[in-house]
């Protein structure tokens, strides 16, 4: 599997994940920490959409790396981002190595090559959903699989 495949896969992956929170979520709303769950949910929308901007070159302005979504929204905001997230790669197949230059959200600028952003992506999301499962575990709500493993047993 060459380095664009196992990126494409990845992003099955979250969007599966992703999904996968969202129903646990959606299902037991109202629990003590469930208002800090969406909160999480949403940043990986948020932070997904900062990412995408800056490896276009376009302004991060007015992109909230906390947006107040709601689960729905940001769902499919992510929906529409996994769309673009697999185009991006699938035009970017000969030139995942290049180098993104880009300024973080306390003004540092740097270089990180392509498939090294795509990667934190995926790792990044599955952090906030590791959170959103602790949450729901101190609500005595049994968190879904969402292991790499599980998607990959099952796709």
């Amino acid at each position: 599997m060459d380095t664009a495949d196992h990126l494409l896969r990845l992003f099955r992956y979250d969007i599966w994940a992703n999904e996968q929170i969202l129903l646990s979520l959606q299902d037991h709303l109202g629990f003590e920490g469930s208002d800090r769950a969406v909160k999480y949910f949403a940043h990986i929308t948020g932070s997904q959409q900062m990412w995408f901007a800056r490896i276009n070159g376009e302004s991060v302005d007015e992109i909230k790396i906390w947006p107040d979504y709601g689960l729905a929204d940001a769902l499919q905001h992510l929906k529409t981002l996994n769309q673009q997230w697999k185009q991006l790669i699938n035009s970017n197949k000969e030139s995942l190595g290049r180098t993104i230059s880009y300024t973080n959200s306390k003004g540092t600028p740097y270089e990180t090559p392509l498939s090294d952003i795509l990667t934190h992506v995926i790792i990044h999301g599955q952090h906030h959903r590791a959170q959103i499962a602790k949450l729901l575990r101190n609500a005595k709500v049994a968190p879904p699989a969402t292991d790499f493993i599980f998607f990959s047993r099952s796709n």
